[in-house]
């Protein structure tokens, strides 16, 4: 797909295009130098971009067509622990596992166009020093030994380039790894991507000027979410055992949920962005966070306990809280809030039957699980009307002046999801005063979501968990990922959420009948529903193979219940791993 956005500057910008097209022929070079044949294989193998562009293909199918038996076998059938123990036992390398990743990626790339940067002769170097170290001396360097992990490209990565999709960083070469980075690599872990991520990294999409679309593992003709867009693709694609993402309005859950992965946004400060290149920096109104996308619960836990209780990232960054990932005990009958709609935009007629399929299922186990209803109790629409237009204008409180301060740099042009993005509040900068004033609401609400929903033993109710969904549809249309209400609403008041999937997928019948007049009036259910010429755009043929994943959420700085919630969910659903 092309860019039709004209430049800021084009004069600036084309003094940008050799750079652009510089980078992009390295991730070619890279791919061809690494094996010639399966490259030709690969290219000669998977559809040209226009035909992934425009037919809902499951690209998964092509590492059936392209791999050996033993790679698929590494790539598909492995959890983290068969990795290990296979590598403790000696049936596998490090070596092997990482050729069997390095392939796969290949294959992501050439589907899905996830990759912004191969790093294959650093992963082959890791993984033969992991080999001698594990041959040495009879044991592992730590919990992710020879672990192939997909990385977010704006997590600083020493001695490459981390553009964070800004062309105006082309140049710039980070100096050392962030924290998150280096805390895995201690323990074994091998880097062999780096994914693509939006301009801005305000997207809830995955496109910027450098490296194009990204395309979604499950159908190439939707979008894969974003902004951590480029790691649900690889993620999805078993190009890696699991990523790591961010999440400032939705950026791990969206992409999680079109990808039909596991994924968590946990409560800001646990963990650590120390050392990476932010969209913007100095945002304290809404604070990001980082976290995993992974392909199955145990894995996202995995990833969990070994980041937080080996590698303390407390004792680093002074930002992040000392709390170790914890063992949780649930109650033994746990209580969920089913929410859903937020009562502002109406989801699509997938995420409503998705919601009533878990729900139906999880009161089939009635000594377990207690469902609560919350459509009485929940905000009104001009409540969420209030909180959600809070939300945005604390997104630009600075009127968009540190994003388009880099942009000018290299006059790239501005995609219409980054101008969705600017117009977020109007787009206008924010006085102190002004910005106190919403940080104000942000907090009020936030005292009152606890104590109307989770306190216990008062007049709140008294819930465990929240179940909502995580988008109004299933993977959406490229570029049109518009609201971002059922995310962001949990980045503003920072409740901790596990995304995960619920074998319900988009299903053109069942999923037909939406009435316009069933609509509500407000502007932001019109802009998920209505077309500009204010007819219903909801067509559900563009929407096959979309997945339907939901979003649970728990109380601050409870994110080990979530997470144990999610897997006594996903015992009754019986959903394999992705």
């Amino acid at each position: 797909m092309t860019v039709d956005a004209a430049p800021i500057d084009a004069q600036t910008f084309e003094k940008y295009k050799p750079l652009i097209e510089k980078y992009n022929a390295q991730r070619v070079e890279d791919m061809k130098s690494y094996d010639p044949d399966f490259y030709a294989k690969c290219v000669e193998v998977i559809p040209s971009d226009e035909v992934l562009d425009t037919e809902p293909i499951d690209a998964r199918k092509f590492l059936v067509e392209l791999l050996s038996e033993k790679d698929l076998k590494i790539v598909n059938g492995y959890t983290i622990d068969d990795l290990i123990s296979k590598q403790l036992d000696g049936s596998l390398t490090a070596v092997e596992i990482a050729n069997a990743f390095i392939k796969s990626s290949i294959i992501a790339q050439l589907a899905t166009n996830c990759v912004m940067q191969f790093l294959i002769p650093y992963a082959l170097e890791k993984a033969q020093q992991l080999d001698a170290y594990l041959k040495e001396n009879g044991k592992i360097v730590g919990p992710m030994h020879g672990i192939p992990i997909s990385l977010k490209e704006h997590l600083d990565f020493k001695g490459k380039v981390t553009s964070a999709g800004y062309v105006a960083l082309l140049e710039a070469v980070s100096s050392k790894h962030a924290l998150t980075v280096d805390i895995f690599e201690k323990q074994g872990a091998i880097y062999h991507i780096r994914t693509a991520q939006p301009q801005s990294i305000m997207h809830l999409d995955t496109w910027n000027i450098i490296s194009g679309r990204t395309r979604n593992a499950l159908s190439t003709k939707l979008s894969p979410g974003g902004s951590s867009g480029g790691e649900a693709a690889a993620v999805a694609m078993h190009a890696s055992i699991m990523g790591v993402g961010t999440d400032i309005g939705g950026s791990i859950r969206c992409p999680s949920a079109f990808g039909n992965l596991y994924g968590m946004r946990p409560t800001t400060k646990r963990n650590s962005l120390l050392h990476s290149t932010p969209g913007t920096g100095g945002q304290e109104s809404i604070v990001a966070t980082i976290g995993p996308l992974a392909r199955s619960i145990d894995e996202l836990d995995y990833y969990m306990e070994h980041y937080l209780n080996d590698g303390k990232p407390w004792e680093t960054d002074p930002t992040c809280v000392p709390i170790p990932w914890r063992k949780p005990s649930l109650p033994e009958k746990i209580k969920i809030g089913v929410l859903n709609t937020d009562n502002l935009v109406t989801p699509y007629p997938a995420i409503l039957r998705g919601l009533q399929t878990v729900a139906k299922q999880l009161k089939k186990h009635s000594d377990v699980f207690e469902i609560v209803d919350l459509a009485p109790y929940w905000f009104t629409e001009e409540e969420m009307e209030k909180i959600y237009t809070t939300n945005l204008v604390l997104y630009t409180i600075d009127g968009n002046k540190a994003q388009m301060s880099v942009f000018e740099k290299s006059g790239e042009p501005i995609l219409p999801l980054t101008q969705h993005f600017f117009n977020f509040g109007g787009g206008n900068a924010l006085s102190a005063y002004e910005n106190r004033q919403h940080n104000t609401v942000r907090d009020e609400y936030q005292l009152k979501i606890f104590e109307k929903f989770f306190e216990k033993g008062t007049d709140g109710l008294g819930l465990d968990f929240i179940l909502s969904p995580t988008y109004v549809g299933p993977a959406e249309l490229p570029g049109q990922s518009l609201y971002w209400g059922y995310t962001s609403f949990w980045n503003l008041f920072d409740y901790p959420n596990v995304i995960f999937p619920t074998g319900v997928t988009h299903d053109p019948e069942l999923d037909a009948n939406v009435e316009k007049s069933s609509l509500k009036s407000n502007s932001y259910e019109k802009m998920a529903w209505l077309d500009n010429s204010g007819s219903l755009k909801y067509d559900p043929s563009d929407y096959v193979n979309g997945p339907v994943a939901l979003q649970l959420t728990g109380k601050r700085f409870d994110d080990e219940s979530v997470v144990s919630a999610v897997k006594r969910i996903n015992e009754i659903l019986n959903v394999e791993r992705r």
